[in-house]
């Protein structure tokens, strides 16, 4: 789970524990009126501003992701922005919840279109296993110049509908002022992709597959791409990666098990997580597609299919 999910998960606690958060900070005489009883939050040095409902305060802030807020009833608030994983909203928000959500997503999950900070968006509301119940969520996406900013509601599910009015007006109110903040490194779609030793020796296209040996859809998928990699007479690479706390000893198994040892025959094994934080990894399988320059043209979260395999050799212009 990357920070996103473990912000959401510690600004839940603090909210639950009557945590005595921080005071919100007053903005310039020159800001926007707010909602009669609300209190601007300037969050100039994140690259935002936000009236907060009766009730809520800063709980945590971070120059290079956002800050949460906590509110009555163990309600948690959270503002985030990070490097986008892609330029499709609808790809960018799929990432963004199940980041939140600590990878279980969003269970009857009701997406519509919306807007936030006067850009189009995406309205997303559901509930979730949280850190100790069911929690619902309500939560606006949008995409910022490669960024990808979030602003979510979550807390007991009473509590949640009992606050919608609130944080429709504290979501309606947020607008991006200041200088924009420079999201943590990471992989993005368009961009050259984050190299590392085992990348750096490979010339032209490459396929990296993050999988793990206790990873149930990685046994699924690694057939297909292995079988894809035999028969492509060499106009691309295929780089495993092996991730998440995995048994390294038990690699050589699972693959000569699945019968494409062979193919995988370029490992990587990221023991410290360094690589899969640096690509924010959400979990494996996870492939990324790198055209011959090694720009990211191209992420398949979850199991690969052979639609969704061809469309990112396609678009490595490894086909």
């Amino acid at each position: 789970m990357r920070a996103l999910g473990g912000l959401l998960a510690a600004a839940l606690v603090v909210s639950a524990c009557g945590v005595q958060p921080t005071s919100s900070r007053p903005t310039s005489p020159a800001a926007a009126p707010v909602p009669a009883g609300f209190t601007r939050y300037d969050g100039t040095k994140l690259g935002f501003a936000i009236a907060l409902a009766p009730g809520w305060m800063e709980a945590s802030s971070d120059p290079g992701s956002g800050a949460s807020f906590a509110g009555p009833t163990g309600l948690a608030m959270l503002i985030h922005f990070e490097r986008s994983v892609s330029t499709d909203l609808d790809v960018a928000t799929g990432a963004v919840l199940f980041d939140l959500t600590g990878g279980s997503g969003v269970g009857g999950s009701r997406v519509t279109a919306a807007t936030l900070a006067g850009r189009r968006a995406k309205r997303v509301a559901g509930r979730f296993n949280g850190p100790e119940a069911v929690t619902a969520i309500e939560a606006y996406v949008m995409v910022e110049s490669g960024r990808a900013w979030t602003v979510a509601l979550a807390g007991p599910p009473d509590a949640v509908n009992h606050s919608h009015d609130d944080f429709e007006k504290m979501a309606s109110s947020f607008s991006l002022v200041g200088a924009r903040p420079a999201p943590a490194p990471r992989a993005a779609v368009g961009l050259p992709a984050p190299g590392f030793t085992e990348l750096d020796r490979i010339k032209g296209p490459v396929v990296i597959n993050f999988f793990a040996t206790w990873c149930v859809d990685c046994r699924t998928e690694m057939p297909l791409i292995a079988r894809r990699a035999h028969f492509s007479q060499g106009r691309f690479s295929l780089l495993g990666v092996d991730c998440c706390d995995d048994n390294r000893s038990a690699v050589p198994g699972f693959l000569g098990g699945l019968g494409v040892q062979g193919d995988f025959r370029l490992l990587a094994y990221d023991a410290d997580g360094h690589v899969a934080r640096t690509y924010g990894l959400l979990g494996p399988p996870t492939t990324f597609f790198l055209d011959r320059e090694h720009v990211l043209r191209n992420v398949v979260i979850g199991p690969l299919t052979a639609g969704t395999l061809e469309a990112g050799l396609k678009a490595a212009g490894a086909a």
